[in-house]
């Protein structure tokens, strides 16, 4: 019986292997440096019913269909694709795309004290902002609408005031972003697909 298809992720931070059902379709295998193929299989094959089953649960999921060929998307719409390297784009976008929303936003709710902004691929996460001021965001939210990106600019601007999730952080965000719930869900609907998606 044909092992189903998955991607390899080497990770020096990794002490076990572990399997990641991402999205519809794609399996990730995060493993130690120097695992075997050979091992990896016979790990695959030891969990392929739970893969089957995450497998099946994932495609009765909504898609945003990010995997379409000669496309890329930006604001939530898909565009033509561009010639070059579409990862590097990718971040060139997000960057100068976060870099106007920042400016933007905190000078409209008066939130200042950020000092840099860093624009990476974290795993399991949007956004953070350090003690230190500085914004971190994943370049994946270029491809989400407008006001998603919005919304997880705002969140972690409130951080500048509460670096925290209390009551007066949640307070202080909602009074600058109202529909943040209907963000919220958005990302928990459509996050594992934009997660998942490999620029090729």
């Amino acid at each position: 019986m044909e092992l189903p298809a998955y991607r390899i992720r080497e990770s020096r931070r990794t002490r076990r292997a572990r399997i990641s059902v991402l999205d519809a379709g794609s399996v990730e295998v995060v493993v130690p440096p120097g695992t075997s193929a050979v091992w990896i299989d016979r790990f695959v094959d030891q969990h392929r019913a739970w893969i089957d089953q995450r497998l099946a649960a994932g495609a009765r999921l909504p898609r945003l269909g990010l995997d379409r060929p000669d496309v890329a998307w930006i604001g939530g719409l898909a565009v033509p694709r561009p010639s070059g390297d579409l990862g590097r784009w990718y971040r060139d976008q997000a960057r100068s795309t976060l870099t106007g929303v920042i400016e933007r936003e905190s000078e409209r709710l008066d939130l200042s004290g950020w000092t840099r902004i860093r624009v990476g691929d974290p795993r399991g996460r949007w956004g953070s902002c350090s003690i230190r001021g500085t914004l971190s965001f994943s370049w994946r939210l270029v491809m989400t609408p407008p006001e998603v990106l919005a919304y997880v600019v705002v969140h972690e601007l409130c951080h500048l005031r509460h670096m925290n999730h209390s009551a007066r952080f949640w307070q202080l965000l909602d009074e600058a972003w109202p529909t943040r719930r209907e963000q919220q869900e958005w990302l928990r609907r459509y996050g594992a697909e934009l997660h998942a998606y490999v620029p090729a």
